[in-house]
């Protein structure tokens, strides 16, 4: 009993020794400065260009309501992507160097430039290569070398069909009806559904409920993203079925469906650009829950 005590003892010694010498002991843990890139808000830029070695240049330029891009193609820029190129206002680094050596970290050549339009003025940011034990990237910004992630120059870099908008329809545009009415199955009931005000209604002889049309539209026409999408130039003089869609202030927005199996094209006319879908979700995009009235 008495080595069960001292034992214990001298194990609450220890304890309490151990707790003391943490608790007087300065940190030695400090945390590396960080060195923010600019004091720059996202919102501040209405421009980007970037500049590639051996390709186009991708420029896009942001409208009324969304970005959208110019250049090497015209269309819908998706705006996830273009907020995670400009958010490189944002970032910090852990290394702040001079830039008199620029050959050093593959400035003198670099990868990809990245130009930021605010107030008609300029921020040029130039990318460099990798370094070897963290994988970062080497960035020139005004003067100053700088260590940051490479996912910023990555998505820079990505390919200009990538960053149009895979929506077939826009944020701005709000829907008035949808015309099926020369689309094979729908031919026979002239088919065209309205909505006004999110309650959805039928032309004569076909009924419909609203919580299956709400839900349709949702989610076939509004959280559905196709697949991919090309810029592509449609021969119109050759036969296709198509069908309207309506906007509230009056658009019309023609699409062409090319093909049904083993995945459903839409050609929408006024972008020049085709949408691809999986064959199910395309036949869904084109049949909403429509039932023939009972007389």
């Amino acid at each position: 009993m008495k080595n069960r005590w001292v034992i214990n003892i001298i194990l609450l010694v220890i304890v309490l020794s151990i707790s003391l010498f943490l608790f007087l002991k300065p940190s030695e843990i400090k945390q590396k400065k960080q060195f923010a890139i600019s004091a720059f808000n996202l919102s501040e830029f209405d421009s980007i260009k970037v500049d590639f070695p051996s390709r186009a240049s991708v420029i896009l330029k942001k409208g009324i309501e969304s970005w959208e891009m110019l250049e090497p193609i015209k269309g819908r820029a998706d705006q996830f992507s273009v907020q995670k190129i400009i958010s490189i206002v944002a970032t910090s680094s852990s290394e702040k160097l001079p830039s008199n050596d620029l050959a050093k970290y593959g400035l003198d050549k670099p990868i990809v430039k990245l130009k930021l339009i605010h107030k008609g003025l300029e921020e040029e940011f130039i990318f460099g290569t990798y370094n070897s034990v963290t994988e970062d990237q080497y960035l020139l910004y005004k003067d100053n070398v700088y260590l940051i992630s490479s996912a910023y120059s990555e998505v820079a870099s990505t390919q200009p069909i990538e960053l149009i908008d895979k929506s077939p329809l826009s944020q701005s545009e709000k829907i008035r009806d949808f015309d099926f009415s020369r689309l094979e199955q729908w031919q026979s009931k002239r088919l065209k559904v309205t909505r006004n005000n999110n309650e959805w209604t039928a032309n004569e002889g076909n009924s419909l409920k609203q919580s299956e049309m709400a839900e349709w539209f949702d989610m076939t026409w509004v959280k559905n993203p196709a697949k991919s999408v090309e810029k592509s130039s449609i021969d119109l003089r050759v036969p296709h079925k198509s069908f309207d869609i309506h906007t509230t202030d009056g658009k019309k927005i023609t699409f062409i469906r090319l093909q049904e199996s083993p995945e459903t094209q839409l050609y929408r006319v006024d972008e020049g650009l085709l949408y691809h879908f999986g064959s199910d979700i395309g036949f869904t995009m084109l049949n909403p829950p429509i039932e023939q009235s009972k007389k």
